[in-house]
């Protein structure tokens, strides 16, 4: 889906409070490999949330190499160490995703799912970045917004959505 189009497409499902106050950025670097890139969401003109590519790239593999220094899997074709050289990637991708480090492509693929999706699914998704766009949804409606209490156990983008949309309804 055309970038333009998706923007266009998550702006008309913003709750009246939120509109004109968040956007929906996303750009590419030409010049990187890949010409990787970034989108980022803002309030107020404030960047609030930011899906950096190059960034979280950077960040899983130094998180990997650091896992297999750790464990002394450091060479691939070594068949006792090919296991532990592959689960570093593993548990370096569930450690990005617990600590909410997010590259463009799971903005992008978040947002298409986000918008296939009823409120409800939305709001109980597996996804993160799902559930968070969920709370600037005006299908959300004010009297079960009120009703929602913060949880400690969810991923800080959920939070962090679910507290600028209580704010701008005047519940916090």
């Amino acid at each position: 889906m055309q970038w333009s189009r998706l923007k266009k497409q998550l702006e008309d499902c913003l709750c009246d409070s939120l509109k004109g106050r968040i956007d929906f950025q996303s750009t590419r670097y030409r010049g990187s490999h890949d010409q990787q890139g970034r989108a980022w969401i803002t309030f107020d003109k404030e960047i609030i949330y930011d899906f950096c590519t190059i960034r979280r790239s950077f960040k899983f593999n130094s998180l990997a190499n650091e896992l297999r220094k750790k464990t002394n899997d450091v060479n691939w074709r070594d068949r006792e160490q090919a296991d532990g050289y592959r689960n570093a990637y593993r548990l370096a991708e569930e450690i990005l995703e617990f600590e909410g480090e997010y590259s463009q492509y799971d903005f992008y693929r978040a947002a298409v799912k986000y918008l296939n999706l009823s409120i409800e699914a939305a709001m109980t998704s597996d996804d993160s970045i799902v559930r968070a766009l969920s709370m600037f949804d005006k299908r959300l409606g004010k009297k079960r917004l009120a009703q929602m209490e913060a949880d400690v156990n969810e991923k800080s983008i959920v939070n962090l959505f679910k507290t600028i949309r209580l704010n701008t309804e005047g519940y916090l």
